[in-house]
């Protein structure tokens, strides 16, 4: 399980920075707001699953520590 939380947080990484690349090309390039706007929300928003998921990996991973031995 945990080898599945790790891949799935380096999608997420992954995705974070290819939405920060986004953000930068469009403020670099002058996009419209409204078009930088969404880039910065996509940017937050693979922020945050990253985030997420590092959670979730961290608690899988003590919940398997804390498991009392069969």
């Amino acid at each position: 399980m945990s080898a599945v939380n790790e891949r799935i947080e380096h999608i997420y990484q992954s995705a974070l920075w290819l939405a920060e690349g986004v953000l930068i090309e469009a403020c670099e390039n002058c996009w419209p707001p409204d078009q930088i706007a969404r880039a910065a929300q996509e940017w937050h928003r693979t922020r945050e699953l990253l985030a997420m998921s590092r959670r979730w990996r961290e608690k899988v991973r003590l919940e398997t520590v804390e498991a009392p031995d069969e």
